[in-house]
């Protein structure tokens, strides 16, 4: 599409169908485990657009149209960007995007064709959805390689938002009118060597004072850490987020730990895949959505039909407060 002497608006689209059979089934909604009818279902139709406005600057937008567990169709504009990009050291981006904690809330998005397997892990479940991480952050994000780093690739990242909402029972992304003035921060740091391509090691921490309902004040800090190496042939990903919400002058504080390992590796069109996690959120937490142990391993297969289109099959298994779920998911992801 194209206007009179203005920029190109480029669009891409992704779009996924499942079948999900069993009580440990369902990509896209947690807590997990929860019984549930063997069931048809429709993924999220993701629109994704940019358009360069300037030498150095951009926009992207992400809309996605998904159904919730009550059948009800909504849309969600995820991620909508303004960028400047000086030069390789500098990029500056304002409006909702996906907070740098860890590796696959920033490599992997919305659209599941990109992911080897059906859905994400446990720990970074959107907040919609159920899950404890704030994914999203609305505010700005900036990046760069740190000067005379070039072959270790070392990069830094620092951002400012809005946070996740400190009441459970409002919207979980604070778009536009947030709840208090003080503003959450998160700096990361990751390494990409040109000795060894496809290894990325990084780290992060955030922070943020949040106000749910009686009481005065939570201080959250979330570190993570991880270590991945991807390749067309090989996929290792091992992440760690350690997640801290402290309630000061009283002496309460509730850790919770998440974290996944993912192994696959490519034959041809096929890639068989493994993944176990391990999510662990303490009674009594004042701001996380949920309580209580989620741990289990994933195995499936991802066949790739075209360049465009793939299926794949993947068998679940949960461990969780004493009881045991499985379930199998049937996928097809495709981008258009």
């Amino acid at each position: 599409m194209e206007l009179a002497g203005g920029p190109t608006l480029n669009f891409r689209g992704f779009m996924d169908f499942n079948l999900g059979v069993g009580s440990d089934a369902n990509p896209l909604i947690f807590p997990l485990g929860v019984p549930l009818n063997t069931s048809f279902q429709l993924g999220e139709f993701d629109l994704f657009m940019t358009s360069k406005l300037s030498e150095h600057v951009s926009f992207l937008a992400e809309l996605v149209f998904g159904f919730d567990a009550t059948n009800r169709l909504g849309a969600d504009l995820e991620r909508v960007q303004l960028t400047y990009t000086a030069n390789k050291y500098f990029q500056v981006s304002g409006g909702r995007y996906h907070t740098a904690i860890g590796y696959y809330n920033t490599a992997f998005h919305h659209g599941t064709w990109f992911q080897t397997t059906t859905g994400r892990p446990f720990m970074y479940f959107f907040e919609d959805s159920g899950g404890l991480l704030p994914v999203h952050n609305v505010g700005a994000t900036a990046t760069g390689l740190v000067p005379g780093t070039a072959s270790t690739g070392l990069h830094w990242i620092a951002e400012v938002g809005n946070g996740r909402s400190s009441s459970l029972q409002n919207a979980p992304v604070q778009n536009f009118q947030s709840d208090r003035n003080y503003k959450s921060s998160n700096v990361a740091a990751y390494i990409r060597p040109d000795w060894l391509h496809g290894l990325q090691v990084g780290a992060n921490t955030y922070h943020d004072h949040l106000f749910p309902d009686g009481v005065t004040r939570v201080d959250e800090r979330i570190d993570g850490v991880y270590g991945v190496y991807i390749t067309s042939i090989w996929e290792f990903m091992n992440e760690a987020v350690f997640m801290r919400n402290a309630v000061p002058g009283t002496g309460q504080v509730f850790d919770s730990k998440l974290m996944y390992t993912q192994l696959s590796r490519k034959f041809g069109t096929l890639r068989p895949y493994v993944r176990a996690q391990y999510v662990h959120s303490p009674t009594g937490d004042p701001v996380n959505q949920f309580i209580g142990k989620y741990a289990g391993p994933s195995i499936g297969l991802r066949y790739d039909i075209s360049a465009f289109v793939a299926v794949k099959a993947q068998y679940n298994r949960l461990y969780s407060g004493g009881t045991t779920a499985n379930g199998v998911d049937f996928q097809a992801a495709f981008t258009f």
